[in-house]
């Protein structure tokens, strides 16, 4: 049986030169895989382990310095894993025989091995997922509930939903399995939503009155983009957690509305772990209540790139060089005007996905070796985000935006 080498990159920060490289073999396959492993910064023991698979807004975390700041104070491990299984399905054997679950357990194994950290072997696990990677982290915590320490499903799917977010039919639990008392957090932004995929989290709830579904809408927020203020949320929810694995207590909030109505009736009401996340969720509904829309587009290299409201991503072009510039710009609702009628900010341009450096405010390098990339991987190109905050008339905008190089020198 071929074996493939997988390599293990373990960061102080994305900031700052890496500060160790592993390398050792593995049977995982004949496809083969690449994982990443981010220990926590000035601690001596990992607490617990954020585990990713790759889609798309796991790579910001990892680039984040915010977030990866607020893990080290948590002593709290990050895993990203290239080609990971969308639904966990534990029934599905790969070509050495193996099933999600079994890898997992020897990735564990050899995290421990490889790092001298025994205690990544047993570690309780974050399950992450965004968009066709939200339902597993819900799949993955019925088949490990012991282990598991939270969930969070982003942009995002509910626990057992008919709608997951890979577009196949969810696996079934059975009867013996469930996720009581496991806290658990759906993120759902407010560019994208669709009220099916919030209704069965709301009926699972109350199917299961001992489970503890948290939902954040992410207000005046999209699909791509993961922002700040949603990574201090989910760090937060990952704080509390740590605290207090498995609540007994907490508090109901109702869910998001666009008229900003709070329902009283308990069918529309999610559970949150304490006062404080139910006031940082309501202070996020706030931030777009009742204002305007404002739209972002980018020029790519000094040409405007035209939005499709066809495509998955709705900008998308093509260049033939190594370096280029993002230039965000203030657009009308056809989103290929120029205007006026926006918040006096500057905008920002997000790095989201794929094998790139952001050299500048707005410059990027392509860069074939930076993290997330394999020629296995999921998703070509680059993928950014134009972004720009709201004020008291204008809710925030955000625009996706996808890069293919054509040619590199």
């Amino acid at each position: 049986m071929k074996r493939f080498l997988w390599f293990i990159l373990l960061w102080c920060s994305m900031s700052s030169a890496m500060a160790q490289t592993v390398s050792f073999d593995c049977q995982l396959g004949d496809e083969g895989y690449r994982a990443y492993l981010r220990l926590p910064r000035g601690q001596k023991k990992v607490s617990a382990m954020l585990y990713c698979h790759q889609n798309m807004s796991e790579e910001v975390l990892f680039r984040s310095k915010m977030f990866c700041r607020r893990m080290d104070s948590l002593g709290v491990a990050m895993a990203f894993v290239q080609q990971g299984s969308q639904n966990w399905d534990v029934s599905i054997k790969d070509k050495n025989g193996k099933t999600c679950q079994e890898r997992f357990e020897q990735m564990m194994l050899d995290f421990a091995r490889a790092t001298e950290h025994p205690e990544l072997a047993s570690c309780r696990i974050i399950p992450f997922g965004h968009s066709a990677q939200a339902t597993f982290p819900w799949n993955f915590a019925a088949w490990n509930a012991e282990r598991t320490l939270c969930v969070i499903s982003y942009h995002g799917d509910a626990p057992r939903t008919n709608l997951c977010g890979y577009g196949r039919a969810n696996v079934e639990w059975g009867r013996t399995r469930n996720i009581d008392y496991i806290p658990g957090l759906m993120i759902e932004g407010e560019y994208e939503w669709w009220e099916a995929r919030v209704r069965p989290a709301l009926a699972f709830r109350m199917m299961y009155p001992d489970s503890r579904i948290s939902f954040l809408c992410d207000a005046g927020k999209g699909h791509f983009d993961l922002c700040e203020e949603t990574q201090d949320y989910i760090a937060c929810f990952i704080a509390k957690a740590l605290k207090d694995p498995r609540p007994q207590g907490g508090v109901y909030y109702s869910r998001w509305r666009a008229d900003g109505q709070e329902s009283k009736d308990p069918h529309d009401q999610f559970w949150y772990q304490d006062g404080e996340m139910v006031n940082l969720t309501r202070a996020r509904y706030q931030t777009s209540l009742g204002k305007q829309m404002q739209y972002v587009s980018a020029r790519v290299n000094g040409k405007p790139v035209t939005y499709d409201s066809n495509r998955h991503i709705k900008l998308t072009t093509s260049i033939s060089s190594d370096t280029f510039t993002v230039e965000p710009v203030f657009v009308d609702s056809t989103r290929n005007v120029g205007s006026y009628q926006h918040a006096q900010v500057r905008p920002r341009v997000v790095l989201i996905s794929g094998a790139a450096v952001q050299t500048g405010e707005y410059t990027f390098r392509y860069d074939p070796d930076y993290f997330g990339f394999d020629p296995k991987r999921l998703w070509d190109g680059i993928t950014l985000c134009i972004e720009a905050d709201g004020d008291a008339t204008y809710k925030s905008a955000v625009q996706e935006l996808n890069i293919q190089i054509k040619k590199v020198r």
